[in-house]
């Protein structure tokens, strides 16, 4: 069956999100000085709810894996104390005398190896901070320092520090199977929603004109003004906006 949706028909100029957001507040301004159709007013309403979301998925993108992130601030609370507990253990094993144990010597290379400047590498940015801890454990794993580590029997030390790091990758979105949708997915799934919703409120404000009737051209003229000052970058485009015009 052929599809009469607004979609279909109904082609904007090219907008992304701030283009977005801009279009709608000045449709919306326009809306409350002129006579809407109740389709349209009805249309305008869900635009509007339409932003709102998309505005809401934009300031969740700009939090997400940021200081602002709740889920990437507990997420980076359990890597340091992860980082800190195993440094606070190593950090008793190299004042041990040499012959208190045959890892000893082995443990204040390990130490020496992973803290040259101490735990100073948490306090940078987020995702700075995973690539540090990365590299690091990319460094036990190829010196083999986990061996030491487990002999000196810190195999608890060691398992609590992979699972943080794996959880901090995941909270800021760089590694692993998160159980939150990418914030960019939701942005373009938002901004999608709100380009349909504007091209209901084009078809329904197009719908309100009645051709022996000067008076509806001209109100649907100034409800899409700031429709038709946008840019159309293709033919088919501009056919499209003559025709709600």
């Amino acid at each position: 069956m052929r599809s009469f949706a607004a979609q279909d028909f109904i082609h904007l100029p090219p907008l992304g999100e701030a283009g977005t957001l801009s279009l709608v507040e000045e449709l919306e301004n326009v809306a409350r000085r002129e006579r809407l159709s109740p389709d349209a007013l009805q249309a305008m309403t869900r635009l509007i709810a339409s932003t709102d979301d998309l505005k809401q998925r934009i300031r969740a993108r700009e939090r997400s894996g940021s200081m602002a992130d709740p889920r990437a601030r507990a997420a980076d609370r359990q890597l340091d104390d992860a980082w800190g507990a195993l440094q606070s253990w190593l950090l008793g094993w190299t004042k041990l005398p040499e012959e208190a144990h045959s890892r000893v010597l082995h443990a204040r290379s390990v130490y020496n190896g992973l803290f040259p400047k101490g735990l100073q590498f948490l306090t940078l940015d987020f995702k700075d901070e995973w690539t540090e801890s990365q590299n690091r454990l990319d460094r036990i794993a190829y010196d083999r320092w986990d061996v030491v580590i487990q002999d000196l029997g810190g195999g608890a030390f060691l398992h609590a520090l992979h699972a943080a790091h794996a959880a901090y990758g995941a909270a800021l979105h760089i590694t692993g199977q998160s159980s939150t949708p990418e914030p960019d997915a939701l942005v373009r799934k938002a901004l999608e929603q709100t380009h349909m919703s504007l091209r209901d409120y084009v078809a329904q404000v197009a719908a309100m004109v009645r051709r022996d009737d000067p008076s509806t051209v001209a109100a649907a003229t100034k409800l899409l003004a700031p429709l038709n000052a946008r840019e159309f970058d293709d033919d088919v485009t501009e056919v499209s906006r003559r025709a709600v015009m």
